[in-house]
């Protein structure tokens, strides 16, 4: 058959030519396996397009696809030769199945991967996805803004973003260093170190800083949930009614003062103190605190105190104004900004105050100062004699409102939940005087509710009340009225075991004050293999100065992991007049073997010199003595260098030294201030001692400048006494309470 008019399938594929895109191949049959879109070429030999769909087979991923159709943007988005309604489970070829892809018809033949499509989403992050981690928080807004702070949110957090797009995996808020996430204290204050948890505890007291309300909690005192100690504690406001002299709760008062009304309950606040300064012509000690420059003394009181001027004269007004003006002259901006609230000036004659205050003002009989404690008590305040100088100093007011914050822990230790208390004697009195009166024996029983060797420190709380609660002062007949005038010592000693009539044993020793009231709290945890558990113990009390004496035995474990289990009295004092270190008058010689139970042992001193203006170097009050140990080629020693400062026991006020006494109480001296407790030396000497059961050998020798003492008036005149109580105590580890 001639092809051109006669043969209508030239090369006998069975295609017709008509439809033949191959007409002219010769030798084979079409058929579905052979040419897949019967085309009328063959699929290995001629077809480039096996499936006819616009899409070489080279770049087509479905070659013997779908038929009948031909591949645009439209049917095969990412023109891959697959028919995107049919065969394409990806249309974008983005290996992200159209099924989970949030952009089927989106940027097509790219490499997708965590970078490029975080949220796995199949739409491009760069150009496409709005939401990069699928938090529902847009990465921008239409301008461009960024909205997603944390774009790159991990899955497992997406459902707990903030309106920043950022979960706590991403966040830290506190900016510790710890994500949010894994921060187990939210809210840690700026600047605090903290560990792997995002905890930090400042002061050691067991509450993190995130939720501690008092950050700065001294150690061995008892935190609660909020991280406050009792002494960090407000005191509660006491209803009174009446009030007849110092030491009393101060009944509700109020007075206008220049800038308004001031109301005591409405202000109270129960961690600030109160101070009144007033203006009194006829009294020199008035005009020598109100004449002064204000900045002397607001400068040295503590940051808790509320200072109030007033005027007994008629001129009160002018005398507050002018005070008033004072005051802020001799305030910088930024001391008035700190004195901000607590500066008061009253605007009514003194004699003419009613409530508490007034009260205080009349028992006082219109006194030049006076106080308010935290403990809402009524305050008699000293003298302002500064010995050092020989004249008034007003700046010494200070101190009474530094001596009141010293005061409240001392009273409020007993109420901490480790401390427990035994009382043994409580406002009793304590007649004094040089014979029978001298001493005052108590008892009690040690019924404590825990074994006693569990505990590893031993306080002696005592406070000595005079008569009356009152300095030193002459009544109306010129007798001489309410504290004792001189520092006397005053001694607290423990009766034998099996000889309660036989009490020489020493356990506390203090100082009293010159005239007026003190209270003090002593750690004497060396002394606590003096006590027996479940025992009925005697006690001895010494002092030429009367009083009410209030004397408690607090016990408590603060961790040490030891105890004072067992002592041997080593050494005694004697006179420091040339023979104190003369074997034939004092032993100065010890030796003794360590129990084999014993983990430490230690030299434990309390050691005062008494007596002067007997020789040039003044001894033994006002020189500084010293006090050497001597063992296996070891040497330690004791020396008292506040002697060498004239104020060195008004530098000690914040120690416990009771202020503004009636005495030459500013002075250094050796061992010991007036109104202070004496307090225990201690020396670990373990390193020096054979811990094996062999035999120690401790010599003890008094010194001067490091040398034998010789008196300018002579060897042997006395009068220069040293009180010395020394003890070797052996420490063992506590035992579980």
């Amino acid at each position: 058959c001639r092809d051109m008019d006669e043969d209508l399938d030239d090369d006998n594929d069975g295609i017709q030519d008509a439809s033949d895109n191959c007409p002219t191949s010769l030798g084979w049959i079409s058929t579905p396996d052979a040419d897949y879109d019967q085309d009328g070429c063959h699929d290995t030999d001629n077809d480039l397009d096996d499936d006819n769909d616009g899409i070489q087979d080279n770049d087509d991923s479905c070659p013997m696809g779908h038929l009948g159709w031909e591949s645009t943007l439209y049917s095969d988005w990412d023109q891959d030769g697959c028919a995107d309604q049919e065969e394409d489970d990806d249309d974008d070829n983005d290996l992200s199945l159209d099924v989970d892809d949030q952009c089927p018809k989106g940027l097509s033949d790219w490499l997708r991967d965590n970078t490029t499509d975080f949220d796995d989403d199949g739409c491009a992050d760069a150009s496409e996805d709005e939401d990069d981690d699928n938090d529902s928080v847009n990465d921008v807004n239409s301008t461009g803004h960024t909205l997603d702070l944390c774009p790159k949110t991990p899955a497992e957090n997406r459902s707990n973003v903030d309106e920043n797009g950022c979960a706590d995996i991403e966040k830290d808020t506190d900016l510790d260093g710890v994500n949010d996430a894994y921060d187990l204290c939210p809210g840690t204050p700026s600047g605090n170190v903290v560990n792997s948890d995002g905890c930090a505890d400042l002061d050691g007291d067991g509450v993190f800083s995130n939720v501690d309300q008092c950050p700065d909690t001294e150690e061995r005192w008892t935190a609660d949930n909020v991280g406050c100690a009792v002494y960090q504690q407000p005191v509660d406001w006491t209803e009174a009614t009446s009030l007849d002299g110092p030491m009393q709760k101060v009944p509700q008062w109020s007075v206008a003062t220049l800038d308004g009304t001031f109301n005591f309950k409405n202000n109270w606040d129960g961690y600030h103190t109160h101070m009144f300064i007033f203006k009194y012509s006829s009294s020199s000690s008035a005009s020598t605190l109100w004449g002064a420059s204000p900045g002397s003394y607001l400068r040295k009181m503590p940051d808790n105190v509320h200072v109030f001027w007033g005027s007994f004269d008629s001129s009160y007004h002018n005398d507050v104004v002018q005070m008033k003006s004072n005051v802020l002259a001799a305030l910088s901006p930024q001391e008035e900004q700190e004195w901000q609230g607590r500066l008061h000036f009253i605007d009514i004659q003194g004699q003419t105050i009613t409530g508490g205050l007034g009260d205080m003002i009349s028992n006082f009989g219109n006194p030049f100062a006076m106080g308010i404690d935290r403990f809402q008590l009524s305050r008699e305040t000293g003298s302002l004699y500064a010995w050092t100088s020989q004249s008034n100093d007003a700046s010494h007011i200070a101190y009474e409102s530094q001596q009141w914050n010293v005061e409240y822990p001392v009273k409020v230790r007993e109420n901490d939940p480790n401390v427990h208390v035994v009382t043994l004697a409580d406002f009793a009195n304590h007649q004094g005087g040089w014979s029978s009166g001298h001493s005052s024996r108590w008892d009690v029983s040690f019924d404590l509710t825990r074994d006693l060797s569990s505990f590893d420190t031993l306080e002696v709380y005592h406070e000595h009340a005079c008569d009356e609660r009152k300095n030193r002062y002459q009544d109306s007949q010129g007798n001489y009225q309410g504290c004792h005038e001189w520092d006397y010592l005053a001694n607290l000693y423990i009766c034998d075991v099996d000889n309660s009539s036989k009490c020489n044993q020493e356990i506390m020793r203090w100082i009293t004050t010159y005239g007026r009231e003190g209270m003090w709290l002593t750690d004497i945890s060396p002394y606590l293999f003096m006590l027996e558990n479940d025992f009925h113990h005697y006690f001895r009390y010494a002092g030429a100065n009367g009083g009410d004496m209030t004397i408690k035995f607090l016990f408590s474990d603060w961790g040490s992991g030891e105890q004072g289990r067992e002592g041997v009295y080593a050494f005694s004092g004697g006179q420091f007049d040339g023979t104190y270190n003369d074997e034939s008058k004092y032993n100065r010689q010890l030796n003794f073997t360590v129990p084999s139970w014993a983990q430490s042992v230690k030299i434990v001193a309390t050691i005062t010199g008494h007596g002067f203006n007997k020789d040039n170097a003044n001894c033994a009050e006002f020189c500084d003595h010293e006090h050497h140990y001597f063992m296996n080629s070891q040497t330690t020693y004791e020396w008292h260098p506040i002697v060498h400062d004239s104020e060195g026991c008004e530098k000690e006020v914040g120690n416990g030294v009771v202020a503004n006494q009636f005495g030459s109480w500013p002075f250094g001296r050796a061992g010991w201030c007036a109104g202070q407790d004496v307090k225990q030396w201690t020396y670990d000497i373990s390193s020096w001692s054979d811990m094996q059961g062999g035999n120690n050998h401790l010599t003890y020798k008094g010194y001067f400048n490091g040398q034998e003492y010789v008196p300018s008036d002579g060897i042997g005149n006395g009068a220069r006494q040293i009180r010395a109580v020394i003890w070797v105590v052996f420490y063992d580890t506590t035992t579980q309470a």
